[in-house]
């Protein structure tokens, strides 16, 4: 009768710390190659993701620096060595460099969705830039369309973006779909905004793609021609597709357009 009752209490505790057992920590969604552990490797994603997330774009080639409207996009090859990799990290994701000065243009706002793995990456990456070119410039005065955009509330600091658009997302179709949501988040909400919705008359509402097959979505994904081979109104995306988006996988490029494609098709 002893033992009955020890392999019953046996069992009772067995089944209480399964319980207790926390439940999984879902998979962190990320770019493909961020769950490489070389060095090397990793170096190589960060790299990668200098040109899908548009650092390329804004910081110029071997993120020297340009002049981006009035602002400058610093020299990260000579600013970044002041910093340490917690402070890059809350720059990227809160628009407040170590000075706690006003960033304006840096689209924070979308970096702060950023994965924990890629966002090491992409830290390890910036780690190996040699100081080159010249330093920072200084911002020049704001012109009167600048101002206006500022006045008007189209433009603002990167810092003020982040906390209006925290919980601005696409919409969450499930797992299925959920890296493609994620490139969506850290890409296309740049421009196209954080619902993917439009901004003014500047960028379309992303249903559009509804309208791409797979085969004419990957020809403009990476080569800038829209379906049809229509002129597109303004050049940006063009330019976009060839030196942002063609570096995505095919993988990448095959789940961003199922995702689009099955948003657009929402009833």
């Amino acid at each position: 009768m002893r033992s009955v009752a020890l392999a019953f209490a046996a069992l009772l505790l067995a089944a209480c710390q399964q319980q207790a057992k926390p439940p999984a920590k879902p998979a962190e969604i990320t770019f493909d190659g961020a769950e490489v552990t070389g060095a090397a490797a990793k170096i190589a994603h960060g790299e990668r993701l200098t040109h899908v997330l548009g650092c390329t774009g804004c910081h110029n080639k071997g993120l020297v620096g340009d002049r981006f409207y009035e602002r400058y996009a610093s020299n990260l090859t000579r600013d970044l060595p002041k910093y340490s990799d917690g402070e890059i990290e809350r720059v990227l994701r809160t628009g407040v460099p170590r000075d706690g000065r006003d960033l304006w243009g840096m689209p924070s706002e979308i970096f702060q969705h950023l994965s924990a793995g890629d966002m090491r990456a992409l830290i390890a990456e910036l780690r190996t830039l040699k100081p080159s070119g010249q330093p920072t410039l200084p911002p020049l005065p704001w012109t009167q369309e600048g101002k206006d955009e500022i006045v008007g509330g189209h433009l603002k600091p990167a810092a003020v973006f982040v906390r209006e658009e925290r919980k601005k997302t696409p919409v969450d179709l499930g797992p299925n779909y959920a890296r493609g949501r994620y490139i969506t988040m850290v890409t296309c909400a740049e421009c196209h905004g954080p619902e993917l919705k439009g901004d003014r008359d500047f960028t379309p509402n992303l249903v559009v793609a509804g309208g791409y097959t797979r085969a004419e979505f990957e020809r403009f994904m990476t080569q800038g021609i829209p379906a049809g081979g229509r002129k597109l109104k303004r050049k940006l995306m063009a330019e976009v597709a060839k030196t942002r988006f063609s570096h995505l996988t095919v993988q990448e490029r095959d789940e961003l357009y199922a995702y689009l494609k099955a948003r657009a098709e929402q009833p």
